[in-house]
């Protein structure tokens, strides 16, 4: 009996050792699949984020200069531009249809003198902000607005209606505007007055419902600078999330970005990150989804034109946007220069100029 005990004890400790192993094994083979994958899940995400937006065909839409466009979430698109001839500015209302846009015919914007650089954004409730430089040069560029009203869900044939006179902001050129969902106003202008420098304002319309529709800037006073550089342009979306892109005149052809958010009248700017080393112009767009649209120019002579790319704002650095490498929109697009860019969150659609005509094309977002 003895004996018999004896020989049975190794096989009961075999059989437990072969169970273990065969556990060990198959929870290994279920760690490993998992650990894939979250790999895979995460490079799809990477992937996806990282993708050029596939834009439509380029198609002329009127004569003229320095366009800037503002698009609605209802699909209703408001675009505003130099005359060929310059000193006057004009508005276009279209209708996104799918990639294209159905446009109403080109209407005047109202003031007086030598207006410059025009740039409009559009609320949730149809008022229209009209921003441009009075004066031709930087060193006599003051800042204008005005305020307006449209139907967000009326026709491309309707017109402003004006709601304010023209008034004075501050000196600067070459400005930006944006406006989210939440009524938070920024403006990103270069300085005037021979100053130098870039500087925001941040603020909202006083009170639209009561009949107040100028703007009461909460940053204060005066603009607040916040880097060097030329041809700003700043987006925002609904989580007060902002992003900025310049230009740096002592680089020429370096791009920079900064993000940010906002808060009490306040952009909590971090650092400044180079993302272009041969690009100029650039314009952005930016999603309550994260996704950065950016359009820009290149800057030597055998291959200039209007580049796209996209980014999305990376969750673990709040200083850094990973980008997708640019691509040019349009071959027959070459010499395509001062793009703008806008998105409601379901298309991004973009204007350039050839001179002396004006281009627009569109992305659907993903």
């Amino acid at each position: 009996m003895i004996s018999k005990m004896i020989l049975e004890k190794p096989r009961e400790d075999s059989d437990v050792i072969s169970k273990f192993r065969r556990f060990a094994m198959t929870n290994a083979k279920l760690w490993f699949c998992f650990g894939v994958a979250i790999m895979w899940f995460a490079l799809s995400v990477n992937t996806a984020a990282s993708q050029t937006l596939e834009w439509s065909p380029s198609e002329n839409y009127d004569q003229g200069g320095q366009s800037s466009v503002a698009v609605h979430r209802s699909g209703l698109v408001l675009e505003a531009h130099q005359t060929p001839f310059g000193d006057r500015m004009w508005y276009h209302l279209g209708m996104l249809n799918g990639t294209s846009v159905t446009w109403g015919g080109s209407q005047r914007l109202p003031g007086a003198g030598a207006q410059n650089w025009p740039n409009v954004a559009i609320t949730k409730e149809g008022y229209v902000i009209f921003v441009y430089s009075m004066g031709d040069f930087k060193r006599i560029g003051n800042l204008y607005y005005m305020v307006g009203r449209i139907d967000p869900n009326g026709g491309t044939d309707q017109s402003i209606t004006w709601l304010t006179d023209e008034l004075p902001i501050d000196a600067g050129f070459h400005s930006s505007i944006a406006i989210n969902e939440n009524g938070v106003i920024l403006l990103a202008f270069e300085s005037g007055s021979g100053g130098d420098g870039l500087y925001y304002r941040a603020g909202h319309l006083s009170n639209p419902a009561g009949g107040v529709y100028t703007i009461l800037w909460d940053s204060g006073r005066y603009g607040i600078k916040y880097d060097e550089g030329i041809n700003p342009h700043i987006a925002l979306n609904d989580l007060d999330e902002v992003v900025e892109a310049h230009q740096v005149p002592s680089e020429q052809a370096l791009l920079h970005y900064r993000r940010g958010t906002v808060s009490g009248g306040t952009i909590n700017f971090e650092g400044s990150q180079r993302y272009d080393s041969d690009g100029s112009r650039p314009a952005v767009a930016l999603l309550n989804s994260g996704l950065v649209v950016e359009l820009h120019n290149v800057s030597h002579s055998a291959d200039t034109g209007v580049y796209a790319r996209t980014g999305t704002l990376s969750p673990s650095n709040p200083e850094i946007i990973e980008w997708s490498d640019s691509v040019r929109i349009s071959d027959e697009d070459s010499i395509g220069i001062y793009p703008a860019v806008a998105s409601n969150g379901s298309y991004a659609i973009g204007s350039w100029q050839i001179s002396p005509g004006l281009y627009y094309s569109v992305a659907t977002i993903p």
